[in-house]
């Protein structure tokens, strides 16, 4: 039976780690999607493969305080982006709104 020691446990983790992000994130490149994702979906997917390599490395070894801090870090940062897309297709809608209203103001003073 072999024993590892904690630094050689470490290094074996993170090299487990690694290389699940790195086919996780290699599959999803070249997976035959049926369609492109959306960017935000694709945000969602990269952001999962590095955390589930992050998850195995430090999971392995104990450490699933940092798990769970990354995670909620994550979410909250993924929320952040998911609301500011939402505040910007508001924003745009508004401004797009308001450039038909002078346009149709325009035509409207023009032709009486």
């Amino acid at each position: 039976m072999v024993t590892l020691s904690i630094v050689q446990w470490e290094i074996i983790t993170f090299i487990m780690g690694v290389t699940l992000t790195v086919l996780l994130l290699a599959v999803g490149h070249w997976y035959p999607w049926t369609r492109k994702l959306p960017r935000v979906q694709a945000y969602i997917y990269g952001t999962v493969s590095l955390l589930t390599g992050f998850t195995v490395w430090r999971g392995l070894t104990g450490d699933w305080v940092t798990v769970a801090g990354i995670w909620a870090i994550a979410g909250a940062g993924g929320l952040t982006v998911i609301l500011a897309y939402r505040i910007d297709r508001f924003v745009l809608a508004e401004r797009q709104a308001q450039m038909t209203k002078r346009g149709d103001d325009e035509l409207g003073e023009s032709t009486g």
